[in-house]
């Protein structure tokens, strides 16, 4: 099981860097830190 965890600093400004990431390394679990965003406003779609 690969786990990364990544400091994204505004989820919303940052989505490219969040595919790559994904692409990259192929993590089964990330956690992701400082997305400043309330939970009605996370882009849960684009992410899935």
């Amino acid at each position: 099981m690969k786990i990364v965890s990544f400091n994204i600093n505004g989820l919303r400004a940052r989505p490219h860097q969040l595919a790559a990431l994904i692409e990259k390394h192929q993590p089964d679990v990330i956690g992701l830190q400082e997305t400043k965003v309330h939970d009605d406003q996370f882009p849960l779609a684009d992410i899935e």
